[in-house]
C-alpha cells in the first residue's frame, strides 16, 4: 500500500532537518545547480530551471503526466524537500516522490495527493532522513494542467562515506569531494572517487560537504598491496638496475602500461611499452622508494624500485 499524504499550503519558507537525528550536520538545498533530466520540456522550460535558485524560472513537460529527477552527484541524507507549484489551472493532483541510491533503480517512498494550485508551496519531511540517496525524482501521474515545477529544493547533509576495495582498488561511495588518506595524512592530489593502492598502510577517505566540514569513512588496512591482485608471472619480466640513478629496463613485456608511483600513490612517470624491452628515464626524480607498475592483458606486476 502506497503512503498518500494531503498536500497542505505552506504560508512560510521554514528550516530543514526538523528530525534529524544527526543535527550536528547543516543541511542544504543539495539539489541547486545539480545535473537535471525529465520525461521532456518544452524549449525553454528544460529541467536545470527547476534547479537553479530562481523562482521566477520553471521547468514544465506539455503534458498532464511526466517525471523529473536530479542527480545530487553524492549519497546524502535527505530530510525534506520543498516543492514550488507551477499550475495553470487548479486541481486535484497526484505526485509520487521517489529516490535512487544508483540513478537507475528507483523506489516510490511518498505520494502526495490533494488539490494544488499555483504558486503553492509543498514540503515533504522525513522523520527519520532517508540515507543513502543519490537521486530524487517527481513523478506526477495526475494533473489538469501541464506538468511544471518552479522549484524542487531538496534538503540533505552528507552521509558517512564508505569504502569498497576490489582487489588493489578503492572506492568511495561519494562521486564528487573526495580526498584519500594515507596513515591518517592527505594524500597530495588523490581526488577522484577510486584510489589504487600501491603500498601498505591505513587508508580512508574524506568527504566534504558544501560548508567545507569534512565527513571520514573507517580504516581500510592494506597489509600487502598486491593481495588479489592478477598478477603475471614475474619470472619472465625483468626490471634493472635496482636500485637505479638514471634510467630503469623492463624486459619480458611486450605490450602494456608501465607506471613508476611515489609512496602517495601518485603516478610520477608512465611509459607504454612498444618492444620487449623498455626504458624509463627516472634522472630527475628525487632519490626515494617508488613502485613500479607494470599493466598488461594478462595481469599486473608490482615491485619496488629504489632511487638513488
Amino acid at each position: 500500500m502506497k503512503n498518500f499524504r494531503k498536500l497542505i499550503l505552506i504560508s512560510a519558507i521554514t528550516g530543514c532537518c526538523f528530525g534529524s537525528a544527526n543535527a550536528e550536520n547543516t543541511c542544504a538545498n543539495a539539489a541547486l545547480n545539480r545535473p537535471a533530466t525529465a520525461i521532456s520540456s518544452t524549449s525553454k522550460e528544460i529541467p536545470s530551471r527547476a534547479f537553479d535558485g530562481d523562482l521566477t524560472t520553471n521547468w514544465c513537460t506539455s503534458g498532464f503526466k511526466g517525471w523529473i529527477q536530479v542527480d545530487l552527484q553524492n549519497n546524502l541524507s535527505v530530510d525534506s524537500l520543498k516543492l514550488y507549484v507551477n499550475q495553470a489551472v487548479s486541481g486535484n493532483t497526484v505526485h509520487e516522490v521517489k529516490i535512487s541510491n544508483d540513478m537507475v533503480n528507483w523506489k516510490t517512498v511518498d505520494t502526495l495527493s490533494g488539490y494544488t494550485s499555483n504558486n503553492q508551496l509543498l514540503e515533504v519531511n522525513f522523520n527519520p532522513a532517508l540515507s543513502d540517496v543519490r537521486g530524487v525524482m517527481i513523478n506526477t501521474t495526475t494533473s489538469n494542467s501541464w506538468v511544471a515545477w518552479y522549484e524542487i529544493e531538496v534538503y540533505a547533509f552528507p552521509s558517512k562515506p564508505t569504502v569498497v576495495q576490489n582487489e588493489n582498488v578503492l572506492m568511495s561511495s561519494s562521486t564528487i569531494n573526495n580526498q584519500w588518506y594515507l596513515n591518517g595524512s592527505p594524500i597530495s592530489g588523490a581526488t577522484s572517487q577510486s584510489y589504487t593502492v600501491t603500498v601498505p598502510g591505513s587508508y580512508q577517505v574524506g568527504v566534504k560537504n558544501d560548508s567545507g566540514s569534512e565527513l571520514m569513512s573507517e580504516v581500510v588496512s592494506i597489509t600487502d598491496a598486491t593481495v588479489g591482485v592478477n598478477k603475471i608471472e614475474k619470472k619472465d619480466v625483468k626490471i634493472y638496475p635496482n636500485p637505479a640513478k638514471d634510467n630503469i629496463v623492463i624486459e619480458g613485456v611486450a605490450s602494456g602500461k608501465i607506471e613508476l608511483l611515489n609512496l602517495q600513490g601518485q603516478v610520477v612517470k608512465y611509459v607504454n611499452v612498444s618492444d620487449t624491452k623498455t626504458s624509463m628515464d627516472i634522472s630527475k626524480l628525487t632519490g626515494g622508494v617508488y613502485s613500479i607498475k607494470i599493466t598488461t592483458n594478462d595481469g599486473i606486476i608490482i615491485n619496488k624500485i629504489l632511487k638513488k
